[in-house]
C-alpha cells in the first residue's frame, strides 16, 4: 500500500504539475499574443509616421521646385526684358544711322545738283551770249528758268529725302 500511496501521491503531484504546467503555457501564449500585439501596433505607428516623414519630405521637395521654377522664369522673363530693351535700342541706332546716311546722302546729291545746274547755267549762257542780240535775251531767260526749274527740283528732292530719314528714324 505504500507503494500504491507513492504512486498515487506521485501522480497526483505530476498531475497538479501538469496543470501548472499548462497554466503556464497559456500564460505563455497569452502573453505571447499581447506582445506580437504591441509589436504590431509599434509596427504600424512607425510607418505611419514614416509616410507622414514621407510626404513631409515630398511636399518640401515639391516646393522647392516650384521655387526654383519660379525664380528661374523671372530670371529669364528679365534677361528677355534685358535683350528686348538692348534690341530695341540697337534698331533705334540703327534706325538714327540710317537717317543720318539718308539726309547725308541727300544733302550730297542737292549740293551736285545745284552745282550741276549752276554749271549748266554758265554753259548756257555763254552759248546765248554766242548769239545775235536779239536772240540773246529770250536765250537767258530761259536757261535762267531751267536752272530755277533744277534748283526746285534738287530742293524737293532734298526734302523728300528729309521725309524718308524721318520715316526712318520711327
Amino acid at each position: 500500500m505504500k507503494n500504491t500511496l507513492l504512486v498515487a501521491a506521485l501522480a497526483a503531484v505530476l498531475g497538479l504539475s501538469a496543470c501548472s504546467q499548462q497554466g503556464d503555457v497559456e500564460q505563455a501564449r497569452q502573453k505571447a499574443a499581447e506582445d506580437v500585439a504591441k509589436a504590431q501596433a509599434k509596427a504600424a505607428e512607425e510607418a505611419a509616421e514614416a509616410s507622414r516623414k514621407l510626404d513631409a519630405a515630398r511636399e518640401e521637395a515639391n516646393a522647392k521646385v516650384a521655387s526654383a521654377e519660379a525664380s528661374a522664369n523671372e530670371k529669364i522673363n528679365a534677361a528677355t526684358s534685358d535683350a528686348m530693351d538692348v534690341a530695341k535700342d540697337a534698331n533705334a541706332d540703327v534706325a538714327s544711322v540710317e537717317a543720318d546716311t539718308i539726309r547725308k546722302q541727300a544733302q550730297a546729291d542737292h549740293d551736285l545738283a545745284i552745282a550741276k545746274a549752276d554749271a549748266d547755267l554758265k554753259v548756257a549762257k555763254e552759248r546765248c551770249e554766242a548769239l545775235p542780240a536779239a536772240q540773246s535775251g529770250p536765250c537767258k531767260d530761259q536757261a535762267d528758268a531751267a536752272h530755277e526749274a533744277a534748283k526746285a527740283a534738287a530742293k524737293r528732292a532734298l526734302d523728300d529725302a528729309e521725309t524718308a530719314a524721318k520715316d526712318a528714324k520711327r
